[in-house]
């Protein structure tokens, strides 16, 4: 399993091979990546700072590699061109006994104060989104202190119920101002999976690519996927990773709007069949990479967040605290330290 040394030296390599360009190879004891075409040698890193090698694409594996990363104990991670993984290899991860008997043993209380932190971070990064626009009118003055209050009141839930009821008003107001910036679309409300809109429809394809990003960062520490503390256990759902997207929604919503804005998605791209929009295939490639390298564009602090998450949940997942107290080991992730204004 991890140790303290391996998250602090080792490397996460993330290699986008979706073009194809890409050529992996071993020599004397490192992971050699080189142009396809030219066999020029792009970067060359030992197996002594591997932590994971993830694919981006699709790419061919030979045995020689596969057992090099299992020997070494180096993570192997292939992801299709949406982020879904369809190949993860990691001994340590699947070694990490330690922590899924945590998840599993860990209390209500102490649950539903990493419920908190998860909403509250939404929140504190819908607020910064909101604030970071240039015109404020009266309403969207009085709105961002509204929200300010929600988030206050957070640390102070007794029940999931309550978390959940704070999150949707929160929710609610932001997205009705965010998506009220949008120049050249309309927005209708925010309604998961039912395609009533572009602007829904891509939002849609933005969270399922965070998704499964968080999902390959997660079991990279051997977390338990379906063990979630704001989502409850549900066949085949991977609550955890619904947990761990909340704080991280707005580099999507971010993305989104500027791409409208900026007139890279358009509603010309749509077609609507049966009261349903659906982008046209030819655009699907280009707002998924879009998406895509919004989100690889943060792998650093996505990385870091969930590194100290794991650190912090080895350490005070069985024990019983205050909000506050936990609070402050907890790590955060803030839009506006990778970012400017919208």
């Amino acid at each position: 399993m991890l140790s303290i040394s391996d998250i602090k030296e080792k490397q996460m390599i993330l290699l986008n091979n979706l073009e194809g360009g890409y050529h992996l190879c071993i020599s004397q004891g490192n992971i050699i990546i080189k142009n396809k075409d030219s066999d020029e040698t792009l970067t060359k890193i030992t197996r002594h700072k591997a932590m994971a090698l993830m694919i981006i694409g699709y790419c061919t594996l030979t045995n020689v590699l596969i057992e090099f990363c299992q020997k070494y104990g180096i993570a192997l991670i292939l992801l299709n061109s949406r982020l879904r993984p369809i190949l993860f290899v990691s001994s340590f991860g699947e070694a990490n006994y330690l922590l899924r008997q945590k998840q599993y043993a860990i209390g209500d209380n102490q649950a539903l104060n990493f419920a908190k932190h998860f909403i509250e971070q939404k929140a504190n990064n819908s607020i910064t989104l909101l604030k970071g626009i240039r015109k404020k009118d009266d309403e969207l003055r009085q709105i961002i202190e509204t929200l300010a209050d929600y988030q206050r009141q957070i640390g102070q839930t007794k029940r999931l119920d309550e978390l959940m009821g704070i999150e949707g008003n929160i929710a609610k107001s932001y997205f009705k101002h965010h998506f009220g910036q949008l120049k050249h679309a309309s927005w209708q409300g925010r309604k998961p999976r039912l395609k009533i809109d572009p602007v829904n429809v891509v939002l849609d394809m933005g969270y399922t690519l965070l998704f499964n990003y968080i999902e390959v960062n997660l079991r990279l520490f051997g977390f338990d996927v379906y063990k979630g503390m704001l989502h409850q256990l549900w066949y085949k759902r991977k609550s955890l990773v619904c947990d761990l997207v909340e704080p991280f929604r707005c580099i999507v919503d971010k993305q989104v709007l500027t791409s409208f804005n900026l007139g890279q998605f358009k509603t010309e791209h749509f077609n609507q069949i049966k009261m349903q929009y659906q982008l046209k295939p030819e655009h699907q490639r280009t707002y998924n990479a879009i998406l895509m390298q919004a989100i690889i564009a943060h792998k650093v602090p996505i990385f870091v967040y969930i590194r100290d998450f794991y650190r912090a949940y080895m350490k005070y997942a069985d024990k019983d605290m205050v909000f506050d107290e936990l609070v402050l080991m907890l790590p955060n992730f803030d839009i506006q330290a990778n970012g400017e204004d919208v």
